[in-house]
C-alpha cells in the first residue's frame, strides 16, 4: 500500500511512519524542513512542503491512503486553530478532489475536544451530539464535517489523551510527578479516557486497511476510564517516586492564565496555561467509549495505565528527556 502522510515527524506521526514501514508500505511524507525530515525512517520518502502546498494548484504522487494527522494543539490565537485545524483540512480535501486519481480512503485525526466535555456517569458515542467548548474542538468538529462531505471514503477519529514516548506535551505531566507534585483543579478529580499511543497506530492501521465505502467517524480509547488521582498514582510507580497531589481552586487557576500567557510570549515558549487549557482542567470529564471502533473494525486495545506510563518513561528516559 501507497502511503502519504501529514504531521510525520510528529508524536503520533513518528510511530506512524515506523509501523507503515515496518509492514512493508510505502511512505510519502509532506515535511517542512530537511531537519524534520532526518528524524523519519530511511525508507520513507518526502514530499518537501507545509499545508499550503494542498491551496495551490498542486499534482500529488498517486497513493492508496491519505493519513492526515498535522494540526496545531496549542496556539496562541483562535485564527491559528481555525488556519491549522479546518482551512488546511478543506483545503486538502479539495486538492484531493482535483487530482486524476482518488484516494482509496483519507484518515483524519480529529480530536475528543470535538465533542467537549463528556458527563460524569457516561461516555461519549459517535451518536452523541458535538458540543465544543474552545476554538481548537471548534475547528475539529468543522474540519470532520468538511471531510465527511469527501467524494471518497473517509474515515474521522477522535483520539483522547495519548501517551507515550516522545510527547513532547504529556511531558509536562512527567516531569511534574518526577518532581513529586502533581495537581488537581477543585474538590473532585477529573474523570479521563487515556490511550496508550501504540494502541493508537493499530487504530489507525485498521481504519487506513477499512475497504469499505462511505463515512466513518471513530473514538479512540482504552476501555478503562481514569480520573487525575489515579494518573498521578500511576506516573509515581513508573518513574519510582512519591506524588503528592495539590488542590487548585478554579478561580487561582484562572487567574494564573494571563500571566503564563504573557510568560510564554516574553520567553518564545509554547504556553502551558492557555484558556483553552484551562476550560479543559476544570470540565467535571473528558471520557468516551471505543466500543463502535471494536466491533466495526476488530481492534483492541492492549495496553492499560501501568503498561502505557511504563513505555512513556522508559522512552523519556532514554531520549534524556527524564533522568
Amino acid at each position: 500500500m501507497r502511503y502519504l502522510v501529514t504531521g510525520a515527524t510528529g508524536f503520533i506521526g513518528l510511530h506512524l511512519c515506523q509501523a507503515l514501514v515496518d509492514r512493508g508500505d510505502s511512505v510519502l511524507a509532506l515535511v517542512r524542513t530537511p531537519a524534520k525530515a532526518a528524524k523519519l525512517p530511511d525508507a520513507v520518502q518526502t514530499l518537501a512542503g507545509d499545508l499550503t502546498l494542498f491551496a495551490g494548484d498542486v499534482t500529488l504522487p498517486e497513493v492508496d491512503v491519505v493519513i492526515h494527522l498535522a494540526g496545531v494543539v496549542a496556539a496562541p490565537t483562535a485564527d491559528v486553530y481555525e488556519a491549522i485545524n479546518f482551512t488546511a483540512v478543506k483545503e486538502l480535501v479539495n486538492c484531493l478532489e482535483r487530482q486524476s486519481w482518488s484516494p482509496k480512503r483519507l484518515v483524519f485525526a480529529s480530536s475528543l475536544a470535538a465533542a467537549g466535555p463528556s458527563s460524569l456517569d457516561r461516555a461519549w458515542t459517535e451518536k452523541d451530539p458535538l458540543n465544543p467548548i474552545d476554538p481548537y474542538g471548534e475547528a475539529k468538529m468543522r474540519a470532520e464535517a468538511v471531510v465527511r462531505d469527501a467524494s471518497f471514503p473517509t474515515t474521522c477519529f477522535r483520539p483522547c489523551i495519548v501517551l507515550g514516548p516522545n510527547d513532547s506535551a504529556s511531558l509536562t505531566l512527567f516531569k511534574a510527578a518526577q518532581g513529586g507534585v502533581g495537581i488537581r483543579v477543585g474538590s473532585q478529580a477529573q474523570q479521563l479516557s487515556f490511550v496508550d499511543v501504540r494502541d493508537v497506530i493499530t487504530g489507525i492501521l485498521h481504519m487506513s486497511d477499512d475497504t469499505r465505502d462511505g463515512h466513518y467517524t471513530y473514538y479512540v480509547s482504552h476501555p478503562e476510564a481514569i480520573d487525575t488521582e489515579r494518573l498521578w498514582a500511576g506516573l509515581g510507580r513508573a518513574l519510582g517516586r512519591r506524588v503528592r497531589v495539590l488542590p487548585v481552586p478554579a478561580l487561582l487557576l484562572r487567574a494564573l492564565v494571563p500571566f503564563a500567557t504573557l510568560g510564554s510570549k516574553l520567553l518564545g515558549k509554547t504556553n502551558q496555561l492557555d484558556l483553552k487549557q484551562y476550560r479543559q482542567m476544570v470540565a467535571p470529564a473528558f471520557v468516551c467509549s471505543s466500543a463502535a471502533l471494536s466491533e466495526d473494525l476488530s481492534w483492541q486495545a492492549e495496553y492499560g495505565l501501568d503498561a502505557t506510563l511504563a513505555h512513556a518513561t522508559a522512552g523519556y528516559r532514554a531520549s534524556g528527556a527524564l533522568r
